[in-house]
């Protein structure tokens, strides 16, 4: 990206990226990524093609940053949780409690954007990739019973499978169901005592 997103945007700046991400999550409403242009989002977003490409390589780009952007408000409070389990878990009722919040838009997209494409790909990716991390960083996870770069990778994919499995199938999962289900899907992993 372009932009240092390092430092404190400016006023400009915010009113900017909000103004992208508007366009880009209005445009995938109606489109799948594939066919959504540049200078579309700039015209939802009514700034100049130059303004676009002052922040942003290209569509991709911006699609990175609304990710980055999303995972920040996901992840803020599952960071001092404490062990890997009470983490992941927080996170995923973040994500139920994002997704409900947001499940027409969320229904929408998902509607435009088929599991085999761009959009649902890299969400994916970025989401266990951001998992991943976050469960290496995590004190506890050196005492699992298996490596610890699987074991983030199995708790990371069941999250996924849990997520797709009420979001993208549709089918009925409430939170504690959820819950429960990864404790059982994971129990194998567990820290060692």
């Amino acid at each position: 990206m372009k932009y240092d997103f390092t430092k404190k945007p400016t006023i400009g700046a915010t009113r900017t990226l909000y103004s992208l991400q508007q366009a880009i999550l209005s445009a995938l409403r109606q489109k799948s990524f594939e066919e959504i242009s540049v200078g579309e989002l700039c015209e939802k977003a009514m700034l100049p093609r130059a303004t676009f490409y002052n922040y942003f390589d290209d569509k991709y780009d911006l699609l990175e940053y609304c990710f980055m952007t999303v995972h920040k408000q996901l992840d803020t409070d599952c960071e001092g949780v404490g062990s890997c389990k009470n983490r992941m878990n927080a996170l995923m009722e973040n994500c139920f409690d994002f997704l409900d919040a947001n499940i027409e838009a969320a229904q929408d997209i998902l509607k435009n954007n088929r599991p085999d494409q761009y959009l649902i790909n890299q969400l994916r990716f970025y989401l266990l990739s951001n998992m991943v991390k976050a469960f290496k960083n995590n004190p506890d996870s050196h005492r699992f019973k298996v490596p610890q770069e699987m074991a983030a990778n199995l708790y990371s994919q069941v999250i996924l499978i849990i997520l797709e499995w009420k979001y993208l199938n549709q089918k009925t999962c409430s939170k504690a169901q959820a819950k429960e289900y990864l404790q059982q899907m994971v129990s194998g992993i567990e820290p060692m005592s």
